[in-house]
């Protein structure tokens, strides 16, 4: 349990002695569904806050999760908007994420608003903390979800065994495919490259049997980073016989920024790099916002394409290609999506900026995606549905590859 009230009444009175301009930002965290938030994580995004605001402001946290930003003049919107998204994007399973500002955000000027701002602090003060007896206490650590009853979780120990495992494992067999098309209209799906990936789930069954390699997610960010390395060097030699063309890799940054993939680099032909694109996950993406520009002016600079992957209808208000210089974005198809799409103008319109041939929309299953997506000039598609209107099409031939892991 974290509560700084005193912390900040102190702060505030500090201020107000100063005569100084600021703005107080309530983040409204005990709104968010309370499956997911625990201390350890709330601690941790408020250590990252204090890092971040340095000598221009503080950042405290009362007892019902809710979090206090004071910061002055020096730090523009820009700024708070890109802490804003880290944060947020770390709840992106509850729904009020993609309307945040409305919802979970709340300003206050200083010293104009003061007495207003104080009132809220004594009223969270005064209200019931999340481990009353009306609340399910939570612990201080919660064991990740296992996805099966079955299946154990997966442990140090055995990272230390796939990662030794994988240095001799044969993906041959774990190898999927699955296509990327163009679709306009009613003509039949046009193959744009060939999605080559890594079944993490055969991968797992063949190391580990009876264990989920996601279900502990720091261990399986661990893990992704030695698949990274495993996948490079496999690349590189055509182990595969597939990657010959243009494909794509899901890396993580730090495996760009590293002397792998540097190896990588020097074992493409110069002409393929243009043909290949580099997908990165939002969450590695906005954990560190500064290693991403690098990675990605890296990569672009040596002529690589960068696509962010991962996005979902939760997350896609808090990611713009655009300014984040990506090449391609990659949205997951869910069944929420044409309600959310029809009410939400804001939505709509995050959607149509991603701009003309750059968004892909994924996890096709039926037609009614296909109906949903070209109201919004989405060009690009990939799932089950696509793969059988392919079928449909003996004339279709492959054109590239991609290689990405499978969660």
């Amino acid at each position: 349990m974290i509560n700084q009230e005193e912390k900040l009444r102190g702060y505030l009175s500090t201020f107000l002695n100063s005569h100084k301009e600021a703005t107080a930002l309530q983040l409204k965290i005990s709104l968010i569904e309370e499956d997911l938030r625990n201390d350890s994580l709330i601690m941790t995004i408020l250590s990252s806050l204090i890092d971040a605001l340095e000598v221009n402001g503080q950042a405290f946290c009362l007892k019902n999760d809710d979090i206090f930003i004071i910061y002055n003049s020096n730090l523009n919107d820009n700024f708070i908007k890109a802490i804003l998204i880290r944060i947020w994007i770390h709840f992106s399973n509850d729904p009020q994420t993609s309307k945040a500002e409305q919802i979970l955000e709340r300003r206050y000027k200083l010293p104009f608003e003061m007495d207003i701002l104080k009132h809220e602090i004594s009223r969270i003060g005064n209200g019931p903390s999340r481990t009353t007896h009306e609340k399910k206490e939570r612990k201080k650590f919660v064991a990740p979800l296992v996805y099966d009853k079955h299946e154990k979780l997966f442990t140090p120990e055995m990272l230390a065994r796939v990662s030794k495992a994988l240095q001799n494992t044969d993906f041959s067999n774990m190898i999927r495919r699955q296509s990327v098309c163009i679709i306009l209209d009613e003509a039949y799906p046009q193959p744009l490259f060939e999605e080559v990936f890594v079944s993490i789930a055969d991968l797992g069954e063949s190391i580990l049997p009876g264990v989920s390699l996601t279900a502990t997610p720091w261990l399986f960010q661990d893990l992704t980073e030695t698949l990274d390395k495993r996948v490079l060097s496999s690349v590189s030699r055509h182990d595969d016989g597939a990657f010959t063309h243009a494909f794509s890799l899901n890396l993580n940054i730090s495996t760009i920024l590293s002397e792998d993939f540097r190896d990588f680099d020097n074992n493409i032909r110069s002409n393929m790099r243009n043909t290949i694109v580099l997908e990165l996950q939002p969450i590695d993406i906005f954990s560190d916002l500064q290693s991403y520009l690098m990675a990605r002016d890296y990569a672009q600079n040596l002529g690589y394409k960068i696509c962010i992957d991962g996005v979902t209808l939760n997350t896609l208000k808090f990611i713009d290609r655009e300014r984040l210089a990506a090449d391609y974005l990659k949205l997951m198809w869910s069944s929420d999506l044409p309600y959310a799409l029809q009410e939400d103008t804001e939505l709509t319109d995050c959607l149509l900026n991603i701009g003309a041939n750059r968004a892909i929309l994924c996890r096709i299953d039926d037609e009614e995606a296909l109906k949903v997506a070209k109201k919004y000039n989405i060009t690009l598609f990939q799932g089950r549905y696509v793969q059988h209107l392919i079928a449909k099409n003996p004339r279709n031939r492959r054109v590239g590859t991609t290689l990405l892991r499978k969660y």
